[in-house]
């Protein structure tokens, strides 16, 4: 259905683009007429009937390409967006461990950039192309019915388009320096212009050696740039050479065959309208090579992209299907023998996106463990350490009841939220989530049972209402209202001239941390997903902000199941029943008191006082 209204859109702007470049070309034959009516004395009023003729064709050529580069820009874009949203959709599908090995700058470019370069694909040079090839067919057939003579000067044009194509070969081999250079230059300004960046080039007493690689880079942005406008001079003189040679060829031309009786004088005043007629069209024909290269390496990129195994993967398809009603389990959450070994990163990367050197360093919450030295030790030869991270964990979570994960650091804790989470998948075993295995479901389907409230919480700039009710649209603000009260933010609402319309400001700013907390905690309310896992959710709190956390926490608790993961022993010993894991296996269970009793490791880390 789509590819048959592209045709349908397709036909009237071929049909328009065709007028626009034929309808001009009887304008000099016209002219020629109307000159040779004057100089055999014809008045005003005889040739008023051409000269009108003449400004109807104007005036409809004119209207021609108006309506041709409307119809064609709002078809081009068209396609060139749906490109872009694909290319969006896809990006949102990618597994979330892929995301640890892209730059962020070069993502954002392939969204904006890189589609920007491919707009011309759709839009300017399909017009270009048909008007100049019709412009010059045209111009061909019409000099021909003066005298095929007239044609015998265009012989000058493949030696004009060799220099221009030299030249344009010249600036298509600085295109890929210069944005190598453009690339890097982004780099130095990106890694030394923060706040934290400013401050190491400051205490290493670096700014001068800065500056010097910044002029280095600028010297050679400076000469790219003059190379390509060398280039680009060269191009010109030789179209205007080119049409002034062909000028005097055809004035030439116009002499001998008016003196011989063959042509009339406006038969050689037209010929020389059609010189000025022909440049336009043939520099369409001859300079669509540009902007087809361009497109091309954007196309090449954004293609790489769609193309990667790693993109619109279906265990985590965007697109949530609708959910199965499978027999109620009594396990809200339960991990069945699960191991888990990371991927190595070649599984993960995603062409033209990943690249190690300059990856995202800013994953946070249960990702923020995710590093690129895990990934690489799980490529083969790549380091003797293992990458199994969890082996044989087994637990499960009841509505009503909190089980909190403890261990060390870099123990597996916040591998087992991912697996939770449905961000990662286990290696062995089952995770299931309601009774359903985890594998079967997609990522979406999964959070229609989970709530997260993490160290991290991410708040968009946007108000506080678009904030809370964000994924659901259909929230009233009393809802809004009820779930920030039951967060133990009501006092603070009332205090907020603007209520719920008050920005929240870039990643939350404008509220501290433990008020970003309770609005997480408000978001878990307004969900009311039978699973609450708690990451770290108190551990940038001072005590007293903590208590406050944990019993809005235990609040909103009653009727999910909790899974705690904490560095602080406050959040553990409110569990009933803690797993203590090392190394990526159990190593205790229990509740608090019978792990303190025993006298084990968890007793060791209590008495250290964190865990981890």
């Amino acid at each position: 259905m789509a590819s048959r209204s592209t045709g349908c859109g397709v036909l009237p702007i071929l049909a328009a683009t065709v007028l626009a470049a034929a309808l001009p070309v009887g304008v000099p034959l016209l002219l020629g007429r109307i000159i040779d009516g004057a100089l055999r004395g014809a008045g005003l009023m005889e040739l008023l009937p051409l000269l009108g003729l003449v400004a109807a064709l104007a005036i409809a050529a004119a209207l021609a390409e108006v309506l041709a580069n409307a119809l064609g820009a709002r078809l081009g874009y068209g396609l060139s967006w749906q490109l872009a949203r694909r290319l969006y959709g896809e990006v949102l599908r990618m597994p979330m461990l892929s995301y640890a090995t892209i730059n962020p700058g070069v993502l954002n470019s392939r969204l904006t950039n890189d589609m920007r370069m491919v707009d011309p694909l759709f839009t300017v040079v399909p017009l270009a192309t048909v008007h100049g090839w019709v412009g010059l067919a045209a111009v061909a057939i019409a000099l021909a019915l003066i005298n095929p003579w007239f044609l015998a000067a265009f012989a000058l044009v493949p030696l004009a388009l060799f220099a221009v194509r030299f030249a344009e070969g010249q600036i298509n081999a600085t295109i890929k320096d210069s944005y190598e250079i453009n690339a890097a230059v982004a780099a130095q300004i990106e890694s030394t212009t923060s706040g934290d960046a400013v401050s190491l080039v400051r205490q290493a007493r670096a700014t001068g050696a800065e500056e010097q690689r910044f002029a280095t880079l600028a010297d050679k942005s400076v000469a790219l740039a003059a190379r390509m406008d060398n280039w680009r001079a060269v191009i010109n003189v030789a179209y205007r050479l080119c049409f002034d040679l062909i000028t005097v060829l055809f004035i030439g031309i116009g002499v001998l065959l008016a003196a011989a009786g063959q042509i009339s004088i406006g038969n050689v005043v037209s010929a020389l309208f059609f010189v000025g007629l022909v440049r336009q069209p043939l520099g369409e024909v001859v300079g669509q090579r540009y902007p087809l290269i361009r497109a091309g390496m954007g196309l090449d990129r954004v293609e790489a992209v769609l193309q990667s195994a790693n993109t619109g993967l279906p265990t985590v398809a965007a697109a949530a299907r609708p959910p199965a009603q499978p027999a109620p389990a009594p396990e809200v959450l339960a991990f069945e023998a699960v191991g888990y070994t990371y991927p190595g990163r070649d599984a993960l990367a995603v062409r033209t996106l990943s690249d190690v050197a300059n990856a995202s360093a800013g994953m946070t919450g249960f990702l923020a463990g995710v590093s690129l030295t895990r990934l690489d030790q799980a490529d083969p030869g790549a380091a003797d350490q293992p990458a199994r991270i969890l082996a044989d964990i087994s637990f499960s979570v009841r509505r009503g009841e909190t089980l909190a994960i403890a261990g060390p650091s870099g123990s597996g804790k916040s591998t087992i939220i991912s697996l939770a989470c449905g961000s990662l998948r286990p290696s062995s075993g089952a995770v299931r989530i309601e009774g359903r295995d985890a594998v079967a479901l997609s990522e979406e389907d999964i959070w229609r049972s989970v709530s997260l409230v993490s160290q991290d919480v991410y708040l968009r700039d946007a108000t506080l209402r678009d904030n809370l009710r964000y994924g659901l649209e259909d929230a009233t603000d009393e809802r809004l209202t009820d779930a920030l009260h039951q967060a133990g933010l009501g006092q603070l609402l009332r205090q907020l001239p603007e209520g719920l319309g008050t920005m929240v400001g870039q990643r939350g700013k404008r509220f501290s941390g433990g008020e970003r907390q309770r609005i997480a905690i408000a978001r878990a309310v307004l969900r009311d997903r039978p699973l609450l896992i708690l990451d770290e959710a108190t551990s940038h709190l001072d005590a007293e902000r903590e208590e406050g956390i944990l019993d809005a926490i235990a609040a909103i608790a009653a009727n999910r199941a909790v899974l705690v993961v904490a560095h602080r022993t406050s959040a553990i010993e409110r569990a009933d029943r803690v797993v203590m894991i090392e190394h990526g296996g159990v190593v205790e269970r229990g509740t608090h008191a019978e792990l303190i009793a025993a006298g084990g490791r968890y007793a060791a880390m209590h008495r250290a006082g964190a865990t981890g």
